[in-house]
């Protein structure tokens, strides 16, 4: 026969009114921090279901960093592809009008001196960099994707990454044989001049047929410009779809995470209440039931 003594009374009080204090603060903890889940042991399902949603979106934002990377070299590219139409449309027309015979000698020397500005200044446009990279010398470590003679000093594979979590990647870039051709060097003509230093030369000796061949480089010149344009944008448009459809998987998850994290405020404020004003009624009724004996004055 187990013997009731006030001693074993006091502890079995006392663990009943700490497992109280302890749901109340574990209730307080929610509260405060917004989510049912302090520790694995709270509920260790919901706990690997977390840790699995919270690892697919570190892997979102990582291919959001990638989108974001292609988009702005693509966004740098098509920048510069658009201020090499203009430099293009000015070299032909001064193409078209030195072909005019009212010019004289000087001003088709002049305007060859201006077709040389040009070429220099497309150069400048061809080595346009991003973070300290040349965008169009494709995945090549090189200073710039040409140099001053015209060659070409990187390679022909576009730049790559990978924004989707499967296997395939998107091209964020464009190469500079694909987008200048032989504006600036051309193997296959004389000297290996390219169309730029043709006209130059067309200019300077007044040869009508070199003019005229001349002008049809620089509009297929052109024409090559504009399909890098537009490759360049149709790379663009599928980051930006890529983005909305990862920002919705993003958004998904974090309803997810929050449903299986998260408490509902209304119901835990309810408990709390509830547990506060238990947690008080037990105090009181432990004051009563368990009255001071001669030895807790005589400790």
């Amino acid at each position: 026969m187990n013997r009731v003594t006030p001693s074993s009374q006091r502890q079995q009080v006392t663990a009943s009114l700490q497992a109280n204090l302890a749901r109340l603060q574990a209730t307080q903890d929610q509260i405060s921090s917004g989510r049912r889940l302090g520790k694995p042991s709270d509920s260790p399902t919901d706990t690997a279901t977390a840790m699995s949603l919270r690892s697919d979106h570190q892997r979102g934002e990582q291919l959001d960093r990638a989108i974001d990377d292609g988009s702005a070299r693509l966004s740098t590219a098509d920048q510069a592809l658009m201020q090499t139409n203009t430099l293009l449309l000015r070299v032909r027309q001064l193409a078209v009008a030195g072909s005019n015979d009212t010019n004289t000698a000087a001003e088709r020397s002049a305007m060859a001196a201006e077709v040389d500005q040009l070429r220099a200044s497309l150069l400048d446009v061809a080595n346009t960099r991003y973070l300290g990279q040349p965008v169009f010398a494709g995945t090549q470590d090189t200073e710039n994707a040409y140099d001053p003679s015209g060659a070409y000093l990187g390679n022909t594979t576009a730049l790559e990454r990978r924004v989707t979590t499967g296997p395939d990647r998107v091209a964020v870039s464009i190469t500079g044989p694909d987008t200048f051709g032989t504006l600036f060097a051309d193997p296959a003509a004389a000297g290996g001049l390219g169309v730029l230093a043709r006209v130059s030369d067309a200019l300077r000796t007044g040869d009508r047929t070199k003019l005229d061949q001349a002008i049809k480089d620089i509009d297929a010149a052109s024409d090559t410009v504009r399909t890098s344009q537009s490759i360049v944008g149709a790379r663009a448009s599928r980051l930006e779809s890529v983005k909305t459809l990862g920002a919705a998987a993003t958004t998904r998850m974090e309803t997810q995470l929050a449903t299986v994290e998260g408490i509902d405020l209304a119901k835990a404020l309810t408990d709390l209440s509830i547990q506060q004003t238990a947690y008080q009624a037990a105090l009181s009724a432990t004051a009563k039931v368990i009255q001071p004996s001669i030895l807790d004055f005589l400790r």
